[in-house]
């Protein structure tokens, strides 16, 4: 998926944006050359040579949305070549049709650069900007042309070779990096998501256990006078709903408000519906809302069965609130961990294992209950990435310093073609390089707006001069192309409607000077096409880039957030398979024969004790639920003792520790005659842990562990 989405994307936007619009530019260069009568005589398949590099880069740019990686590569390398080929046979071309001058076009390589970033990397470019390079150099010693027009259209090409190879390779590292962070995204997202179903399933099972198995065993195994059609009703559907706990929902879920309805329907509430649609939501949120409302009705009916009931539903942003509410006699939430199982269980324990879920109560003696379930849509998973920035920072700089080489260079060779113009020339120089340099010093990435408009102003004056002191040839109006560069430079740093605007003026000067000297049409576009293709390129590019960022970013959201949920999805799935099968071999013999309807015996009524307990202390008891102290309670409860187990530590003492508490409990559950309660207490408290011993209550004392510890009454 990765190469589909990001990597090739990014290489299709490089041969359509950059290869193929450079190919359409130099064609109409060229042609402005042709307009004007500078027409070689090469042989025929040395035209077919060059103008199929032409072809080919265009067309491949033009089909690369429709082109599969491989092919795309294939293509790109095929246009690569052929330019290479195109330049390497010139000398034999050059001998066969007697040229005398070495064409401009041999060293317009940036299309072909282009084309081997997408071929074979930032390697393949930079070979392509020095094979371009050197080629020039030795073919105008060569073969002519080594004058001012030539060493400033060679030199210029270079350079917009290069910025293209780095901006190129920059495009490309985007992909390849967006490629690698959704990779891994989805990787440690598929891992989180796979544990938060295990949670989430585990919940739905703890719910099931406390709402159906318990209330059954509770009532199998109690003395008082149950009808037993009832109770085996009762067994029958909790033994249902733990053997299809792995099974897939029948058909389209109701809309939750709806659903939300019919609960309160059934918990005789007043319902009051949502003012808006409520936002879609995955099923386990669906399913724990739900739950959770029916429990909180259920505690508001058995707890106040004569008060007014209320549930209403609120959509908040892109999430959903249900708020049940009653008027009864209300209770101290504080004390919700020592006795309120439904409550840390089946409504706050339920909410809080889905994705963005939140349940909070709010009641207090004498105020009534009222219990909010929360759950906002979790922000989508952010996949992103910056691109190679220590290759583009090593390609900036390379690109200045060739950037400031060149134009001594151009400026050097302008004075040796007219003497009398040093001043100009030397004068044009020094604004560049004061511009360059102001750019170079920004403090900031992006240059504010005075110092933005300060190199806008030095370029504008600096092409009005040279348009009006210098005739319209590409060789005199280097300083064009030299101050074009400056806006490139602008529009890297995050300038770039700026460097446009200032772009159209520049452009407008050269025109307007062009046809008062009475330039030839041909001759105006040759001026002012490579400052228009440097900038317009540049921009181009970085508007891909961030575009990319984008577009490719959400589609890789998409897939971490589909990948999440399978993985949620098989999480859930394998923790309920778990829980099901130990359910099958522990809960459902015991409540199939509760389920037949016989009148309990003693010895019936001890096992069902039994199992309920010991599932009790699966929900409640965490770290406590090990050995010897499992086996101790087992035996206690055999003797007829109401054991419970509650872990509200959240897990902050050692195994050593948990050891030490664990042997201390073991005593004092073997004292125990009526009943006994063992707690883990919460952090921050002076002791680890207390037991209340037929209602003694005792502490354990963390300073005294092991066999130095004792029982001390509170």
């Amino acid at each position: 998926m990765g190469d589909e989405r990001s990597g090739v994307r990014a290489a299709r936007l490089v041969v359509i944006r950059s290869a193929a619009f450079l190919v359409t530019i130099v064609g109409a260069v060229n042609a402005g050359f042709l307009s004007q009568g500078h027409q070689q005589g090469f042989p025929v398949w040395y035209n077919v040579i060059g103008w199929g590099a032409g072809a080919i880069t265009l067309g491949v740019g033009v089909i690369a949305p429709l082109l599969r990686p491989a092919a795309l590569r294939v293509g790109a390398g095929a246009a690569a070549a052929l330019y290479v080929v195109f330049v390497a046979f010139f000398p034999l071309a050059a001998h066969i049709g007697h040229v005398e001058r070495m064409p401009w076009l041999l060293t317009a390589s940036s299309a072909a650069v282009a084309a081997a970033l997408v071929a074979g990397g930032t390697p393949w470019g930079w070979a392509t900007v020095l094979f371009g390079a050197c080629a020039g150099v030795v073919y105008r010693i060569g073969f002519g042309g080594f004058d001012v027009a030539g060493v400033i259209n060679d030199a210029h090409a270079v350079l917009t070779a290069a910025v293209i190879c780095v901006l190129g390779g920059y495009v490309l590292s985007v992909g390849r990096g967006l490629d690698d962070a959704a990779a891994s995204r989805r990787e440690a997202g598929s891992r989180e998501y796979a544990e938060r179903g295990r949670l989430a399933a585990h919940t739905r099972t703890a719910a099931i256990v406390h709402d159906e198995v318990l209330a059954t065993l509770a009532l199998a195994a109690s003395p008082l006078p149950v009808p037993v059609d009832r109770l085996a009703a009762q067994a029958r559907r909790a033994v249902t709903m733990v053997t299809r706990l792995v099974d897939d929902d029948a058909g389209e879920p109701v809309p939750v408000d709806l659903a939300v309805a019919a609960e309160a329907r059934r918990g005789a509430a007043a319902f009051l519906p949502p003012t808006r649609g409520v936002p879609p939501m995955p099923a386990a949120v669906r399913e724990a809302l739900l739950a959770a409302t029916r429990q909180a009705l259920d505690n508001a009916r058995r707890h106040a069965p004569d008060a007014r009931r209320s549930v209403s539903v609120r959509v908040v942003g892109a999430g959903v609130e249900v708020e049940i509410a009653d008027e009864g006699g209300g209770f101290d939430p504080s004390r919700i961990a020592d006795d309120r199982l439904g409550i840390r269980q089946s409504i706050v324990g339920r909410m809080s294992r889905v994705p963005g879920g939140h349940a909070h109560v709010d009641s207090a003696p004498g105020a009534g209950t009222r219990v909010v379930l929360s759950w906002a849509a979790e922000s989508s998973a952010e996949v992103t990435a910056v691109g190679d920035r220590r290759s583009l920072s090593r390609g900036a700089a390379v690109v200045t310093a060739a950037f400031l080489v060149l134009q001594v260079v151009c400026a050097v060779a302008a004075v040796v073609g007219t003497p009398s113009s040093w001043p100009r020339q030397v004068a044009i120089l020094i604004l560049v390089l004061i511009a360059a340099e102001a750019l170079r010093r920004s403090p900031a990435v992006v240059p504010s707006r005075g110092r933005s408009a300060l190199i806008v102003a030095t370029v504008v004056v600096g092409v009005i001069v040279t348009v009006v002191a210098a005739p319209t040839t590409y060789g005199d109006l280097w300083p064009v192309v030299a101050l074009a560069f400056l806006l490139v430079g602008l529009a890297v740093r995050g300038r770039a409607a700026t460097a446009l605007a200032a772009l159209a003026v520049v452009v407008g000067a050269v025109v307007v000077g062009g046809v008062v000297d009475g330039a030839a049409p041909g001759q105006i576009v040759t001026v002012t096409a490579r400052p228009a293709l440097i900038v317009i390129i540049t921009t181009m590019m970085l508007l891909v880039v961030r575009r990319m960022q984008g577009r490719i970013a959400a589609l890789h959201r998409e897939a971490v957030a589909a990948a999440e949920q399978r993985s949620w999805s098989l999480g859930a799935r394998a923790e309920l398979g778990e829980r099901t099968d130990e359910l099958a071999r522990t809960v459902v013999p015991l409540l199939t024969r509760i389920a037949e309807g016989r009148v309990a015996s003693e010895a019936d009524r001890r096992d069902y004790a039994a199992l309920e307990g010991a599932l009790r202390d699966g929900l409640r008891a965490g770290a406590l639920a090990h050995e010897p102290l499992r086996r101790a309670v087992a035996q206690a409860r055999g003797r007829g003792v109401d054991v419970v187990l509650l872990d509200d530590s959240d897990r902050v003492l050692s195994e050593a520790e948990l050891r030490a508490v664990s042997d201390w409990m073991v005593a004092a559950v073997a004292e125990a005659r009526h009943s006994v309660v063992g707690r883990l207490l919460p952090p921050g408290r002076s002791t680890a842990a207390s037991v209340t011993v037929d209602g003694r209550a005792l502490v354990y004392d963390v300073t005294r562990q092991g066999s130095e510890s004792s029982f001390h009454g509170e």
